[in-house]
């Protein structure tokens, strides 16, 4: 047997181990990089419930402001703010930082609870994070 011939079943032997033989990524779930995933154990994540109350707090200020402008000119009083109960769910997007999609429990002026879409993004090396978006749900599901 020349040389030759004896590479070529080497590398044929190789590709055959590579191609049979499960990865250990194989064993894993798929994930889509940029994609969004899911946050376990979100009620007892202090960092992820930390997230949620800065959430609340932002859009109370940013409520308080835009009242206190209307305030100025038409001499009302400012609304109670919301208050924070929990976050429910949570993902986390890679993105120019981290982008955390929330869902949030806060406890309305009246005691009422509603639940509450926020999306927040950190950028760390910029010593930022930004309240994006804060709306209430339509139909909320626990």
């Amino acid at each position: 047997m020349s040389k030759v011939y004896l590479i070529r079943l080497s590398l044929l032997g190789f590709l055959v181990i590579a191609v049979v033989t499960p990865s250990a990524n194989a064993t894993r779930k798929s994930v889509v990089l940029g994609g969004k995933a899911d946050i376990p154990n979100v009620q007892t994540n202090i960092e992820i419930q930390e997230l949620g109350r800065y959430c609340v707090e932002q859009f109370n200020l940013m409520e308080e402001s835009e009242q206190g402008n209307a305030e100025s000119i038409a001499n009302t009083a400012v609304l109670n703010p919301l208050n924070f109960s929990r976050v429910v769910s949570a993902q986390k997007q890679v993105v120019a930082g981290l982008k955390y999609d929330l869902r949030i429990e806060v406890i309305q002026p009246d005691g009422t609870n509603r639940m509450f879409d926020s999306v927040v993004i950190i950028q760390p090396w910029l010593h930022s994070k930004k309240l994006l978006g804060f709306t209430p749900v339509a139909t909320p599901v626990y």
